[in-house]
């Protein structure tokens, strides 16, 4: 571990990880094995899964789950300014996913995995393919669990 990290009570972390300097990482979190932590945020109560790759400036707000082998991305390539994604509470990222630069994904959304997040997920939507598209806005999710 590197210096600066932080990291809750009750956060596990699996082996052959890596967590670099200046990482926030939340209580009750879980971080599978062969990850790569960067500069970021991390809620509690997170779950992320093996072979992933959380790159710098990156926020992930509590409760969130990150698939296997989910990548974050941070530059555009452009030669501008770094710009980060940003996981909102309750969001799902299925594995083998991608998630470009400056993306926002919303509270309680679903992105289905192997999908390439190009842009903004709204909160509740459920997101699909290469590039991701929006296949559910979440009202029809939201009604099938009311009684």
């Amino acid at each position: 571990m590197q210096e600066n990290v932080t990291i809750g009570p009750g956060t596990r972390v699996g082996s052959m990880t890596i967590i670099h300097k200046n990482a926030s990482i939340g209580s009750g979190t879980t971080i599978g094995s062969h990850c790569n932590i960067c500069e970021c945020v991390i809620g509690d109560n997170v779950s992320i899964q093996t072979g992933c790759h959380i790159t710098r400036g990156v926020t992930v707000e509590d409760d969130v789950f990150i698939g296997p082998q989910v990548v974050t991305l941070n530059d555009k390539l452009k030669g501008g300014p770094m710009v980060y994604p940003y996981i909102e509470r309750g969001a799902k990222i299925g594995g083998g996913s991608r998630i470009l630069p400056g993306v926002r994904v919303g509270a309680n959304a679903v992105v289905g995995a192997g999908s390439v997040v190009t842009r903004d997920v709204p909160p509740g939507a459920l997101v699909v393919g290469n590039p991701a598209r929006v296949r559910s806005d979440g009202q029809d999710r939201q009604a099938q669990k009311s009684p």
